[in-house]
């Protein structure tokens, strides 16, 4: 990760986190590792959590070992994670690193306001703009809005390492499957792309009429849910919103179809229903099989958790593509620390100079030349 390595060494000779408390809600794997260390190399404290399902625990050890609190446990269910956000943010963070605003939340019901926070996903954008308008009175750089991770991360990380999730779990091909996305976003466009590329027919399922045509244009098929998944063979969610597909729209897929999620939030397909009305058996690592009313079966990958991490030998995004988007946290968290002041209250993008000094640094990780 040589972006992120030399942004990481630049800010550690500045000692820019000695002696700040990092509250640290990112998936832990070996990627996200490189972060903490390099943080925790710079002098901050880092109380550190992941996401449910998530984990991997060979990292969770080696980051304790390099002294990064880790909260995580193996067996965490959801009230153990809601335990450990209310514990980092009673340790009252200087900065915060979140995924889904959860811990940026728990800080402002905890009345323990940091000085500054990341934000990574789209979901937790919702949430900042949405759910917590107005309560929020720190600074927020939402990481989700920069068009480099846009592009970097979610277009093209997301979009190769979930379809390469879903054919490695499954063995499947895709060719002439009918593979319908919920969602084109930028994560959305990057699964559709790479279906795409793996043979697949694709429909996208998109209620904002601007982005419907721009997946027409792209040569996608448009449709509603119901008539999008009753002809489905793999339906896979990526809006960041919860229960986009509902039992009731599960229960008019067709015999075979596979569900999986490819956004932040367990909680895009109705799971909870489904496995209220049709419990599901584990038929192969991290793949279940539903057997609904009627004999017809739905297979559901990881739980409804985000596929390429969750799903069996999932390893996430590219890691040229975490290079790029770790050294955007890096920076914000940077930035916060050192002119915090500058910025105003509440969410809002990556400063432009950061996007600018990151992509140059990628390039030319590339071998290429910017102009």
């Amino acid at each position: 990760m040589p972006v992120l390595g030399a942004a990481l060494a630049e800010l550690g000779q500045q000692r820019v986190f000695d002696g700040l408390t990092i509250g640290f809600r990112l998936h832990l794997e070996p990627k996200t590792a490189v972060l903490v260390e390099g943080l925790l190399a710079g002098g901050a404290r880092v109380v550190a959590m992941g996401n449910e399902g998530t984990t991997q625990f060979g990292t969770a050890e080696a980051l304790a070992e390099w002294g990064c609190e880790v909260l995580d446990r193996p067996g965490d269910g959801k009230g153990a994670v809601l335990a450990h956000l209310s514990r980092i943010a009673e340790a009252g963070p200087d900065l915060v690193l979140d995924n889904g605003a959860e811990l940026i939340e728990a800080c402002v019901r905890a009345g323990r306001s940091p000085e500054g926070a990341t934000e990574e996903t789209t979901s937790g954008a919702f949430r900042l703009r949405e759910g917590l308008a107005g309560a929020v009175g720190f600074p927020v750089i939402v990481i989700n809005d920069s068009p480099l991770k846009a592009i970097v991360e979610n277009k093209h990380g997301v979009g190769e390492s979930v379809v390469d999730a879903i054919v490695r779990a499954t063995n499947m091909s895709l060719h002439k499957k009918r593979v319908v996305v919920f969602g084109y976003g930028w994560c959305g466009r990057g699964v559709a792309l790479y279906a795409r590329h793996r043979g697949a027919d694709v429909t996208a399922v998109e209620p904002d009429p601007v982005k419907a045509l721009e997946a027409a244009m792209d040569g996608f098929d448009v449709a509603g849910p119901d008539g999008a998944v009753r002809t489905a063979d793999v339906v896979i969610t990526a809006t960041g919103r919860e229960r986009v597909v509902g039992y009731e729209l599960i229960e008019t897929m067709p015999d075979g179809a596979l569900l999986a999620n490819a956004g932040h939030t367990d909680a895009e397909i109705d799971v909870i229903r489904l496995e209220r009305e049709a419990p599901g058996e584990l038929v192969a690592p991290s793949l279940y099989a539903h057997e609904l009313p009627g004999g017809r079966t739905v297979f559901l990958l990881a739980k409804g958790r985000i596929v390429n991490l969750a799903a069996a030998g999932g390893t996430g995004n590219p890691i040229e593509a975490m290079d790029l988007g770790l050294t955007l946290q890096a920076r914000s968290l940077a930035a916060l620390a050192t002119s915090g002041g500058d910025f105003r209250p509440g969410p809002q993008p990556v400063p432009q100079m950061i996007n600018e000094q990151t992509a140059t640094a990628m390039l030319e990780s590339m071998g290429q030349t910017p102009a």
